[in-house]
């Protein structure tokens, strides 16, 4: 059974490609003692996401095994039980019904007229970076600009309090990652969570449903369908969660590249519709998404000649997927003209993100106004002294500082 590199975090992509270059699943254990099958293959990943037997559902009894026998120290099986009823925890035909009551509120239509006030959070934030800067004060690109963007979008789509914000953040990475969590942090953060959403939820009803997000899942309804009041509190943590999460880390990650480059950022500044590009590329480069959300095997599956057994738990890499160099040339160059469509950031099957379109909308327009604002901007440390999550989920830097003012081009 493998173990993870002391420097994975750091640099998955090495272990990526060693572990390709032996076969396309293994077996690991991860240091909270999770045993899991990694899936590193291009083609062997989307096989698995697909699989009628890789399942999500963890109240099935292969599920309950899964979870029972492999999750070691981790906080797998902590998570407030009233939390496990979204998207992300179910398998058809109840996942096709939760799509189906949900996806109207991701509609391309509604994501795209959402543009306008992306662009004013943008600016605003912006505004404050330059009034710190001004005063004197050190910038930590995520903390100031790329985590409150998609936050406060989200929070204003569902319907919740921007000023919450930072609890949101601190709940969101205790509980994004299971495998890499501890049970005493999932407990906490999970029923604080319950008890936010159930004050939310009664609030929202005592003074009538808006237009938010929120006040849309409270009246879903299909033929009589609704959703439980358990599946209501799941998809807003879910939707609050999923919302911001990955969006920040596209945008550090992007930003990271270019201030790592200064002729492309330089570049981009003369030509913003170069920035939807260079965002797809980095979906696929270095995305926010390192490896799938917990499956398991629901019977014995054969993936290509390793058998696994029932009631395994399955982590599917995307990032390594990405990097096959079966399915990009050259995939450890980031190439914003290579077009990348096809990459696996998102998913594939069923599972696939809802939320894409507004994680690139809202990537596209902070990097275009960023790049406007501070044409500029640099990084103040050597790009080797970066500290990156240690998550086995999410890609995504610790922090980011920079310097908005430099040598003029």
């Amino acid at each position: 059974m493998k173990q993870l590199p002391a420097d994975f975090f750091q640099t998955p992509y090495a272990f990526y490609e060693q572990l390709r270059a032996e076969g396309p699943v293994h077996q690991i254990q991860l240091p909270t003692g999770v045993n899991a099958w990694l899936v590193v293959d291009f083609d062997v990943v989307k096989e698995v996401l697909r699989h009628p037997d890789v399942c999500k559902d963890p109240h099935t009894a292969a599920g309950a095994r899964a979870h029972r026998t492999s999750v070691g120290n981790s906080g797998v099986t902590a998570v407030n039980e009233r939390l496990r009823h979204h998207l992300l925890n179910t398998d058809p035909p109840q996942h096709s019904r939760l799509r189906k009551l949900v996806v109207p509120a991701f509609a391309p239509a509604r994501m795209a007229a959402l543009e306008p006030r992306v662009e004013a959070i943008a600016d605003a934030l912006l505004d404050t970076v330059d009034r710190k800067v001004s005063a004197g004060a050190n910038v930590d690109l995520l903390e100031e600009f790329a985590f409150p963007l998609p936050v406060t979008v989200i929070c204003e789509l569902l319907g919740v309090p921007v000023e919450d914000r930072e609890r949101f953040q601190k709940w969101s990475a205790e509980v994004v990652d299971l495998p890499m969590s501890t049970p005493e942090s999932m407990r906490a953060a999970t029923d604080a969570i319950v008890d936010y959403f159930e004050g939310m939820i009664s609030w929202r009803r005592s003074q009538g449903l808006g237009d938010d997000l929120l006040s849309e899942l409270l009246r879903i309804s299909d033929d009589g369908d609704r959703l439980s009041h358990d599946e209501l509190i799941s998809m807003a943590f879910l939707i609050l969660v999923a919302g911001h999460e990955t969006t920040v880390n596209l945008i550090g990650n992007t930003a990271l590249a270019l201030l790592d480059d200064p002729s492309r950022w330089r570049a981009l500044r003369d030509n913003p519709d170069g920035v939807a590009p260079l965002v797809e590329e980095m979906l696929r480069y270095n995305g926010p998404v390192n490896v799938a959300t917990l499956r398991y095997t629901a019977a014995p599956i054969v993936v290509r000649n390793t058998m696994i057994p029932e009631g395994e738990v399955i982590l599917v890499s995307v990032a390594a997927a990405n990097h096959d160099e079966r399915q990009f040339l050259a995939p450890s160059t980031f190439d914003p003209d290579r077009g990348a469509h096809g990459h696996l950031a998102f998913g594939h099957g069923i599972h696939y993100c809802l939320g894409a379109g507004l994680a690139r909308l809202e990537a596209r327009v902070a990097l275009t106004r960023l790049i406007q604002r501070f044409p500029h901007m640099r990084l103040t440390v050597d790009t080797a002294d970066l500290h990156w999550r240690e998550s086995i989920v999410i890609r995504g830097l610790r922090d980011l500082p920079v310097a908005v003012a430099g040598l003029p081009s």
